[in-house]
């Protein structure tokens, strides 16, 4: 090979050998560069990810916690939905009715409040949360004084203070939409419009559907319909049921002569009816025996300090002696009555003793 041919072979090689070279030491770059770029997608994508993991919990959280509070809201609605009803529409209500609906109403109320209470809230609604329980409170203490109140506004003739009463209690259920809409809501509202969380909705409320409820003159107007209002009109009365005398066991009838030891242990036990629907306080029970032989009457007044509506009670009368031997003594008991009474011909009974010896 000529020399010439040589030397650009080797010039060939020499070339071939610094481009091999070059390969070998960018390849490490470039799987570098590569790599990087992975890492880069990899965290981008991530990162996204993260973000939008994030974001559905934060929503989720604010979602459960608004849906939680709008549930409350609705069975505490329809509690005030019911009362207004019952005080616009009794229909065929006894004052029974009106006490145990009441008292379900309470009962219902606070239970509503304690579960409102124990909501968590998402850290930036604590202090709207706090404003829900407020809410929840007041219609619980709302209808727990509303109920005494008007319960006694059906019994008296004067409403005046009555009335007053029962419109303070109303304007507690009344302020109770004021508070959630202004404190409540708005707050809630706004903290979500910051967050920029989207369709998820803050609830409604409306418990008192007239806030003229809780004005005084609308509650007189209310309180004069319901107390013309048939099956709510007052009645009192209480009935002698029963009188029995000890220790012989007999009952004593209208009428009857009865035969009955001499004894230091005579008593009666009477039994007691009211048979209105309101309750009776110092119900008087009175028992009187004459006797031929005696100027004056032996008296025994007794006062049974309270008679609810519908209730029966058993008096024990004692302090009473027996009449001289074999003499016809005059026996007579009597209840009542009570102020407003006008049935009074079962209150009262007489009959005959005669003690034997």
């Amino acid at each position: 090979m000529p020399p010439e041919d040589n030397e650009s072979f080797f010039e060939l090689a020499d070339e071939e050998r610094r481009r091999d070279t070059r390969r070998g030491s960018s390849a490490p770059f470039v799987r570098l560069m590569l790599v990087l770029a992975g890492v880069i997608v990899i965290v981008f994508v991530g990162g996204y990810l993260i973000r939008n993991w994030l974001n559905d919990r934060q929503v989720t959280t604010y979602e459960t916690y608004l849906t939680q509070v709008a549930e409350v809201l609705k069975r505490s609605d329809t509690v005030g939905r019911d009362l207004s009803s019952l005080l616009l529409e009794p229909g065929e209500s006894t004052r029974k009715d009106i006490q145990t609906k009441l008292d379900q109403y309470i009962a219902t109320s606070k239970k509503l409040s304690e579960e409102a209470t124990e909501l968590v809230s998402p850290s930036d609604l604590k202090e709207s949360q706090q404003w829900f329980a407020a809410t929840m409170q007041l219609r619980s203490r709302g209808l727990e004084n509303l109920k005494p109140a008007l319960m006694n506004a059906l019994e008296v003739q004067d409403v005046e203070v009555a009335s007053d009463t029962i419109a303070r209690a109303m304007l507690l259920l009344v302020l109770s939409d004021v508070t959630y809409e202004e404190f409540f809501v708005t707050r809630a509202t706004q903290v979500l419009q910051d967050r920029n969380i989207e369709g998820v909705q803050v609830g409604t409320t409306d418990f008192i559907t007239d806030s003229n409820l809780s004005s005084k003159t609308k509650i007189k107007e209310l309180l004069a319909t319901l107390k013309s209002t048939d099956s709510l009109q007052s009645v009192h009365g209480v009935a002698l049921k029963l009188v029995e005398a000890f220790p012989a066991e007999k009952t004593i009838e209208v009428g009857g002569t009865y035969n009955l030891q001499a004894t230091d242990e005579l008593s009666f036990v009477v039994t007691v009816e009211n048979q209105g629907n309101m309750a009776e306080k110092d119900v008087p029970v009175e028992l009187t025996l004459s006797a031929p032989s005696s100027a004056q009457p032996q008296i025994v007044l007794i006062k049974i300090p309270e008679l609810k509506a519908k209730e029966i009670k058993k008096i024990t009368v004692t302090g009473v002696n027996p009449t001289d031997y074999g003499e016809k003594a005059l026996l007579k008991v009597s209840v009542g009555p009570v102020p407003e009474e006008k049935i009074m011909e079962n209150n009262s009974l007489e009959a005959h003793l005669i003690f034997l010896l």
